[in-house]
């Protein structure tokens, strides 16, 4: 009998950057809020297949529905 294998995602291949929310959850995003830091609220690094930060984007609700890429250094 043979196991069939599970179809590989872009993300498990490295086809495609996987996101990576900076706050992965309600109680991280309310300690950000607390902290004074909510401009951070909505960042997403997307990494590589070697966990590197490829690009950061911002991403929050506007009329305009644009996703913003903060500067980087290394861009």
């Amino acid at each position: 009998m043979t196991q069939s294998q599970p179809e590989l995602s872009p993300y498990d291949t490295g086809a495609r950057c996987e996101p990576k929310l900076w706050q992965p959850n309600s109680e991280a995003v309310a300690e950000v809020m607390r902290s004074g830091e909510a401009g951070d609220i909505g960042n997403v690094d997307f990494t590589n297949d070697e966990d590197s930060t490829v690009v950061t984007v911002h991403v929050s609700r506007s009329d305009d529905r644009a996703v913003h890429r903060p500067p980087h250094a290394d861009v």
